[in-house]
């Protein structure tokens, strides 16, 4: 084997470990906006049970702002995390794409290699018949 195909089958590896850890980030995204999403819901809830019909209600409006609160200091945690996250798929996605032009140009190297070769294998073929 040549060199060349050598570093093609390298590339292959390296560009299947960045595959994975795209997907890797792509998942923590979604865990994230998952989390995000199940905050909004106790928002909600929260939002929801702070009706005047209960003669306790104002009782349990203190704990209810802290809860609120600590859920918007989590939402804002989580979307700073998620830029994190963004930002690193990017990258990810961007190394992930120069590995594959620089795979598809090792690639068209090999493929000429091996072309060249086997027509010097054909031309000295051709030429042992006559001598």
């Amino acid at each position: 084997m040549s060199e060349t195909t050598d570093r093609v089958k390298r590339l292959n590896r390296i560009l299947k470990v960045q595959a994975q850890k795209r997907l890797l980030e792509e998942w923590r995204i979604g865990q994230l906006r998952e989390k995000s999403v199940a905050l909004e819901r106790a928002d909600a809830e929260i939002l929801g049970s702070l009706g005047v019909e209960n003669a306790l209600h104002g009782l349990f409006i203190g704990a209810k702002v802290a809860n609120l609160r600590r859920n918007e200091v989590e939402r804002q945690k989580l979307a700073g995390e998620e830029v994190v996250a963004q930002e690193r798929l990017r990258q990810v996605r961007r190394v992930e794409k120069s590995l594959e032009k620089e795979r598809d140009k090792s690639g068209r190297v090999a493929n000429a290699e091996a072309e060249a070769d086997q027509r010097d294998a054909s031309i000295d073929a051709f030429l042992a018949r006559w001598v």
